[in-house]
Parts: structure tokens; sequence; C-alpha cells
């Protein structure tokens, strides 16, 4: 006759399954998410203008200033700070700032899009690069082209 577990052992079990659980969720991770190595990186910069053909969009329009993630580097660009943010798939805002990039006109729909949007009188070029697993591109896409 198996006897029931002491409350030592019970505490113990506890314990492991709450601080596998809080290690995954400081990592920002979700097993029940299905995390994968995709990647977007985010680089706003403050520019003159935007090309010919370009839409550009006001930073009040609701597919910007809806988007945490899109506005938080674009306002620091308007401001003159360059500004670079990267977003894995295991963080639960992933999908959303996805979203949120399909629905702004870029002017190139590829995996390495540029969109711009007007703040106060100022034009920025938030560039948006998707990565999906180990891309090998990945330092060269994200760093500003040598001048």
């Amino acid at each position: 006759m198996a006897g029931r577990p002491s409350r030592r052992r019970l505490l113990r079990r506890g314990a492991a399954a709450v601080g596998v659980g809080l290690t995954g969720g400081l990592a920002g991770c979700s097993s029940l998410r299905g995390c994968s190595s995709a990647e977007i990186m985010l680089r706003g910069e403050l520019v003159g203008s935007a090309p010919d053909g370009a839409t550009v969009v006001d930073v009040d329009d609701p597919r910007v200033a809806n988007s945490p993630w899109v506005l938080k580097v674009v306002e620091a660009a308007a401001e003159g700070h360059p500004r670079e943010s990267s977003v894995s798939d295991c963080l639960s805002d992933y999908d959303a700032l996805r979203e949120d990039l399909d629905a702004l006109p870029s002017v190139d729909k590829s995996e390495d899009r540029r969109y711009y949007v007007r703040v106060d009188g100022q034009v920025v070029r938030l560039r948006a690069v998707f990565f999906a697993g180990d891309d090998t591109r990945r330092s060269e896409l994200v760093s500003p082209p040598a001048r």
C-alpha cells in the first residue's frame, strides 16, 4: 500500500512547478504558444522626405497610434534618436505587431519593408525586417547602410 506523499515532497514539487513557470514567463516564452526563432526588427530614423510614390501616414492614424511597438520606435526617432527594437515570436505582441505592420502602406511587401510616418511635420522612416529562423543575413539587413 502506497502512503500519501509527505508534506515536504508536495512542497518541493510545487516549488519546482512554480520555478519552471516563472522561468518560462520571464523569458517571454509560452510553451502553449509554440515559440519559433522568428523575429521582427524595427528601426526608425528621421529622414528629410519620403521617396516618390511612398504613402506617408500621420502618427495619429489608428494604425500607428494603436500599435505600441510602432509608436515607441517612431516617437523616439522623431526626437532625433534613431531607435531599434526587436520582437521575437516568443512574445505575445509578435502576432499583433505583424498585423499592425501588414495594415500600414509600405514601399515594399517583401521581408524588408519601409514605412513613412509624419510626426510634427517631420518624416520618420520605419524599417521592418522579418526573420524566419536562423537567417544568416540578419546582421547585414539590420545595420544601417555604410556611406
